[in-house]
């Protein structure tokens, strides 16, 4: 596989989370009901521009090439495509995040068929209000064969995306994990690349799981290796562990009676967080990992008592803290936690349900992502940790969208919704500015987890 040669230029733009000016559209809206994480409004549409200035003996690749990075941008349903750059001067009173960002992608291959230097280069609006372009970076990659450019043109995407946003981006490439239902009582955890030549596709993909019984909530270890869930193949719903890239078989590692579920993995690994109801009443509990033997894992504390449901829990930041959903106050919300589990408090109070907390931080961004029943649908709102600012992430396209989970640097969802409007149930991507849903994979799918990048987390 070719290693992607990158020289990369970056001018200082505004990225997503600067100060807005003054002047710019206040989020969350002004007279947001009381206890409630109002709908922010999505950014205008950016625009994308691709000009292919290849040489004749290399157009094919560079075809090739050009393609598989417009479906990958497109994936993610923040562009709109034009033919040739062309826009207008705009007034200096109409706000800036109200004007469209414009970027142009210039792709230059040179050499045959079967060898070729490929050169990217990104351009961008300038001044913003103005018609003029600015370069913002440039870099070259090598191709020797179709697969090679397919997977350079990935890496491609993804430095384009870094250069556009200003932070990290490294999804096009990556995998995501789901379940996969057949048959009533039937499911299986698989995996499919994220790209854009897989968008739309029917379910297929790697068997992560048993092949029968019911295998659910799919949950990867902070190093992309290990892949936890939970299965009724032993007529109980226990905990299984698998080393995904040895591709040997799960092993039981929590089988106490009743529900060993909802788990999740501390940064350092060393703990697992998961609901248990042996004594009677689910309630959320601390493993100590056992990765030398993996044994039964021991319960180190019980973090939750109480008789209401806790469920789902989540890490967040160093570890040190942890939020759940509990039924505590008479409907599912969040709360929050020490991961001793004193000092426990609600976490986002609204006036709706609330479940499903995924955490995610890349740099100094920090966002948890939710699901909230709105007026009978469910709805994935993401809240700031920084700002301290919500918005809704998933569009109406999208109706019933529960179950998300982060794409690596924090900068898209994955969620399964029951689509609308001729678009397929299945598992679905949002930016993460919101306003927007594309259809990843086709199929009666549900709990996406977005494999991370750390170690085999691209293919």
């Amino acid at each position: 596989m070719n290693r992607l040669t990158a020289i990369i230029h970056i001018t200082v733009f505004t990225v997503l989370l600067a100060p807005r000016p003054a002047w710019a559209v206040q989020c969350p809206i002004p007279n947001c009901p009381a206890g409630q994480l109002c709908f922010c409004p999505p950014p205008p549409p950016h625009l994308i521009t691709m000009e292919d200035e290849s040489k004749s003996g290399a157009r094919q690749v560079s075809a090739m090439f050009s393609n598989r990075i417009r479906n990958d941008l497109a994936l993610t349903s923040m562009f709109r495509f034009k033919n040739r750059y062309s826009p207008r001067k705009e007034p200096d009173n109409k706000p800036l995040d109200q004007i469209s960002p414009w970027h142009v992608i210039r792709i230059q291959a040179s050499g045959s068929t079967t060898s070729a230097k490929i050169r990217i280069t990104l351009l961008k609006r300038w001044p913003a209000r103005g018609t003029g372009l600015k370069e913002v970076g440039t870099f070259s990659v090598k191709v020797n064969s179709t697969k090679s450019a397919d997977t350079a043109a990935d890496r491609a995407a993804n430095s384009i995306m870094s250069m556009i946003l200003g932070h990290d981006f490294s999804a096009f490439g990556t995998q995501v994990a789901f379940v996969l239902s057949s048959r009533p009582g039937h499911s299986v955890i698989r995996m499919m690349p994220f790209d854009g030549a897989h968008a739309g596709a029917t379910a297929a993909g790697r068997l992560l799981s048993f092949d029968r019984s019911y295998n659910k909530e799919p949950v990867w270890s902070p190093d992309g290796r290990y892949l936890i869930f939970t299965s009724h193949i032993r007529y109980n719903p226990d905990l299984y562990i698998v080393n995904v890239d040895r591709g040997t078989p799960p092993l039981r590692i929590s089988a106490r009676h009743g529900m060993n579920h909802a788990a999740a993995f501390s940064p350092d690994m060393k703990h697992l967080a998961l609901t248990l109801d042996f004594e009677g009443n689910p309630d959320i509990y601390l493993l100590r990992t056992d990765f030398a033997t993996t044994r039964k894992w021991r319960i180190e504390k019980r973090l939750t008592r109480h008789h209401a449901i806790d469920t789902s829990p989540a890490f967040i930041g160093d570890g040190s803290r942890i939020v759940f959903v509990s039924s505590r106050a008479g409907k599912a919300q969040i709360y929050i936690m020490k991961n001793d589990g004193s000092g426990k408090r609600l976490f986002l109070p609204t006036s709706h349900r609330t479940y499903t907390p995924k955490w995610c931080r890349s740099g100094r961004r920090q966002y948890v992502a939710f699901t909230q029943l709105v007026g009978g649908k469910s709805v994935i709102f993401v809240y700031n940790l920084v700002t301290h600012k919500g918005w809704r992430a998933t569009s109406p396209q999208a109706p019933n969208a529960e179950n998300p989970s982060w794409s690596p640097d924090c900068n898209l969802l994955v969620y399964e919704s029951e689509g609308s409007r001729g678009k397929p149930a299945g598992i679905w991507v949002s930016p993460i500015q919101g306003g927007a849903s594309a259809v990843l994979y086709k199929g009666r799918l549900s709990m996406p987890a977005w494999r991370p990048t750390h170690s085999g987390g691209r293919k």
